[in-house]
């Protein structure tokens, strides 16, 4: 899809998950959003699409910019959805076990996707012919300990936090790349007074939604009501009778 599509359009699609992930959150956790909020988030989609349009020129490119493959744009839609979708259900079960510590949680998780893998590269030609670490060198090291801290950190993140803070964040990951691509001398790369108000459109817009007042706890709705009676059997086989709330 990387190829077949501009990087505005890519990037655009991309920002859906701001939406995406709130639908999810209000589906699977019932937690949804104040009409504020919905309004904010999509002010903060149309915000963020402007600015990576404009910052990577994409709607000056010719030809290509008018064409859009249908299953390269699936294709990214898919992602974005399979990504929140694994966000929203990770944040729910990391907040639900409060009584497992945070890094039994992250293992567990984490040998789940590790046993995926496994099963998925062993399917690779290349992989049976020459070996899993074959052609690695400092680099592929260096982006596979970025991954790994990304994964960790974004557990926490969920933890923490929810979901669509979380691609909030990511939003403006995409401004302080700017800013950084702007100040240092080392990349050449002129500053631009378009994107950066579309730069502090986004920031007011992602501080907005902040200070928005969310849905009372008394109108959220949970997706998996607990039983009000728990039976717990002990080690000594006597049943125990929980009386919930």
């Amino acid at each position: 899809s990387m190829s077949k599509l501009s990087g505005g359009v890519y990037q655009v699609l991309l920002q859906t998950k701001l939406l995406t992930t709130a639908l999810l959150c209000w589906w699977l956790k019932g937690s949804g959003q104040t009409s504020l909020q919905w309004h904010v988030l999509l002010l903060m989609f149309v915000a963020t699409s402007c600015f990576v349009i404009v910052d990577e020129g994409s709607s000056a490119s010719g030809a290509d910019s008018g064409r859009l493959p249908l299953g390269a744009m699936l294709c990214v839609l898919l992602k974005v959805g399979v990504s929140c979708y694994c966000a929203v259900l990770s944040e729910k079960y990391l907040k639900a076990f409060s009584d497992v510590s945070l890094p039994a949680k992250i293992s567990g998780l984490s040998t789940t996707w590790a046993m995926m893998s496994f099963v998925l590269f062993c399917f690779e030609p290349e992989v049976k012919n020459n070996g899993f670490f074959a052609n690695w060198d400092s680099m592929t090291w260096l982006v596979t300990a970025s991954f790994v801290v990304k994964t960790v950190s974004t557990m926490y993140l969920l933890q923490a936090l929810d979901s669509v803070q979380k691609n909030i964040g990511e939003a403006l990951a995409v401004i302080v790349i700017y800013v950084a691509q702007v100040l240092l001398p080392s990349v050449d790369k002129a500053f631009d007074l378009s994107v950066f108000l579309l730069a502090v459109m986004v920031v007011g817009a992602v501080k907005t939604y902040l200070l928005a007042p969310g849905v009372p706890k008394e109108k959220i709705q949970t997706a998996c009501p607990r039983p009000s009676n728990v039976k717990l059997v002990g080690l000594n086989h006597r049943p125990i009778m929980h009386e919930g709330p």
